[in-house]
């Protein structure tokens, strides 16, 4: 699975980071975060189109609100779970921007999936199917 995840984190060379990427591959730590990442975009994203799924809720700026909220949730646990696993491995740690950084690119991909689970599963929702486009 490292090997699935390592190229999308690293947008296949456009993201890479030097020796953090490697850092973050040799602790096999693209692993529990793109897991993250994918579960919470399609977990949540059902969450609003399923089970908030209320008529108040069904404009383009909710769902937006929605989106960023989880991005945010993704950015916070890419930052944490890389610095604490990453942070012990050096005894003055080398990376300070590169944690935000990282985390920065699992926000945009965290928006991204999101916005792709939105259109496979939205078509079912009682009140949310026209959210965020409308047909």
């Amino acid at each position: 699975m490292n090997d699935f995840f390592a190229p999308i984190y690293e947008g296949w060379g456009a993201f890479y980071l030097e020796n953090f990427s490697d850092d973050l591959y040799n602790e096999q730590l693209y692993i529990p975060i793109g897991w993250t990442l994918l579960l919470t975009a399609l977990g949540l994203v059902a969450v609003y189109y399923y089970v908030i799924n209320h008529p108040r809720f069904n404009r383009w700026f909710h769902w937006l609100i929605y989106i960023l909220v989880i991005g945010v949730i993704n950015f916070a646990v890419a930052y944490i779970i890389s610095y604490n696993q990453i942070s012990v491995l050096y005894e003055e740690d080398p990376y300070s921007s590169e944690y935000y950084t990282f985390s920065l690119v699992n926000f945009l991909w965290a928006l991204a999936f999101c916005l792709l689970f939105s259109f496979g599963i939205r078509w079912w929702s009682t009140n949310s199917s026209t959210t965020p486009i409308p047909q």
